[in-house]
């Protein structure tokens, strides 16, 4: 007994003492995280850790590097999870049981979007930032497939709308201090900016649409699995929206504004029409409470002082169209369009990296890849929405989780144009993940009762 607790206590200073030495030699710090999860072997199975990483590695990708090693901020949690779930994944894998056949086509699509793209670094003028394109192709696929495969049940989505919750709350409150005192976190592309911009909130993402856009998709997860029986569970949901459009209006996202403020009215008529008239015949009257003049000011400013971003975004699109062309729909290579555009631009206009953004992600596909590439991506886009169409309608008058995979699809198209590098936003592609475990969830429930009352058809 002895001997053990003396051994309990070397691991644990140990274990300690790997973490104050991480304060001066950062690199330290990644073996008291491999304990960690060795440890934490011993008390689960693997499968369960799988599913307990993948859930910590979801949450992780919404703080980006802010949760990274100090002074190294490539090396962030999320970026040291994802090959661990992985090769956790891999070990605990056994069959395509858990995948209907309808949602593996999806993959299957995905697959070819992948591949084509490949082939196009054949004749990609810049072959590094094609391979680390490709990556995020890779990436994308393996976010989404994984979220079909975990969140394999409504309790396991309701858990992760409740961390989702947490996580939109913590935006919510950077947001503010961030429009408060026009002060942000290290990561955001406002450090440092200056006039008004510097009072545009970026939350934990890195600029203002990259925060609009996750709340876009996301509120609606938290409010459709987010239990609220109680008047104070729907109290905590009718807040938790308003605070979400204030955040959005701030932002100055014009198409995500557009967006929540659908999305809302539409879950709330389907809740209950009666509310969503009422609502309508009280607005004239809530736009004049002196409170919402700010409000409405801002509103005004974001869609009449925005022209020359407007007239700068036609101009990318003209010419990565003309791109398009120049590469006879075979495409330029992965990651190259935003190179090529930067012979358009000069240097001022250009980010960090010397590349032009494309701001309209469908359009990006076709010029980086070409059209056969193109189509298969495309393809998964119109079967998500078709699919997600086909579940709202046979269940209108069911819960309003028959509606999340329809909304999301929907909106993922607008939010393509606001976001400058859709590719590389995970979240997009977790968002893809959850509305596709519905899906697939769905469909492996119709095909068991089907089977039930017809056992003798194939």
């Amino acid at each position: 007994m002895y001997k053990k607790v003396t051994l309990q206590a070397a691991f644990v200073l140990s274990f300690l003492a790997l973490l104050a030495a991480g304060v001066i030699f950062k690199e330290v710090l990644v073996i008291p995280f491999f304990i960690g999860i060795v440890v934490f072997s011993f008390f689960f199975t693997l499968k369960q850790l799988a599913e307990m990483i993948w859930i910590i590695l979801v949450v992780a990708s919404f703080f980006g590097s802010i949760l990274s090693v100090p002074g190294y901020e490539s090396l962030f949690l999320y970026r040291i999870l994802l090959p661990v779930q992985a090769l956790l994944f891999l070990l605990t894998w056994k069959d395509w049981s858990w995948l209907d056949r309808r949602v593996r086509g999806l993959l299957l699509l995905l697959i070819g979007w992948l591949i084509v793209a490949a082939v196009t670094l054949i004749w990609a003028q810049y072959q590094v930032p094609g391979f680390r394109n490709l990556y995020y192709i890779i990436e994308a696929i393996y976010l989404i497939s994984t979220g079909i495969y975990y969140l394999d049940s409504k309790r396991k989505l309701e858990r992760l709308a409740l961390l989702v919750f947490g996580v939109i709350i913590i935006n919510i409150g950077v947001g503010i201090y961030e429009i408060t005192t026009g002060l942000h976190l290290k990561k955001s592309a406002l450090v440092g900016a200056v006039g008004n911009i510097q009072f545009l909130p970026t939350g934990t993402f890195f600029n203002p649409n990259d925060l609009a856009s996750f709340l876009v998709l996301f509120l609606p997860v938290v409010l459709v699995y987010m239990r609220s029986e109680t008047i104070i569970g729907k109290i905590v949901k009718i807040v938790l929206s308003l605070l979400c459009i204030y955040i959005i209006v701030e932002t100055q996202s014009r198409i995500a504004l557009v967006l929540i403020v659908g999305i809302l009215f539409i879950l709330i008529l389907k809740k209950s029409w009666k509310c969503g008239v009422m609502i309508l015949l009280a607005m004239p009257l809530l736009l004049q409470l002196p409170a919402m003049q700010e409000v409405i000011e801002q509103v005004n400013k974001t869609y009449t002082e925005k022209n020359n971003s407007t007239d700068f975004r036609l101009e990318i699109t003209n010419y990565t169209w003309q791109t398009v062309l120049e590469s006879h729909f075979i495409g330029v290579g992965p990651g190259n369009v935003q190179m090529k555009l930067s012979q358009y631009f000069p240097v001022d206009e250009q980010n960090e990296e010397g590349n032009i953004s494309v701001h309209n992600f469908l359009l990006e596909v076709l010029a980086n890849y070409g059209l056969l590439s193109a189509l298969c991506f495309f393809l998964f886009l119109y079967f998500v929405w078709y699919f997600s169409f086909r579940l709202w309608r046979a269940n209108k008058t069911k819960e309003s989780w028959h509606m999340l995979p329809l909304i999301i699809s929907v909106a993922f198209p607008f939010i393509s144009f606001a976001s400058s590098t859709t590719l590389e936003k995970s979240y997009v592609w977790i968002s893809f993940g959850i509305i596709l475990a519905v899906l697939n969830h769905y469909f492996k429930r119709t095909e068991l009762k089907n089977e039930k009352n017809y056992p003798f058809i194939i």
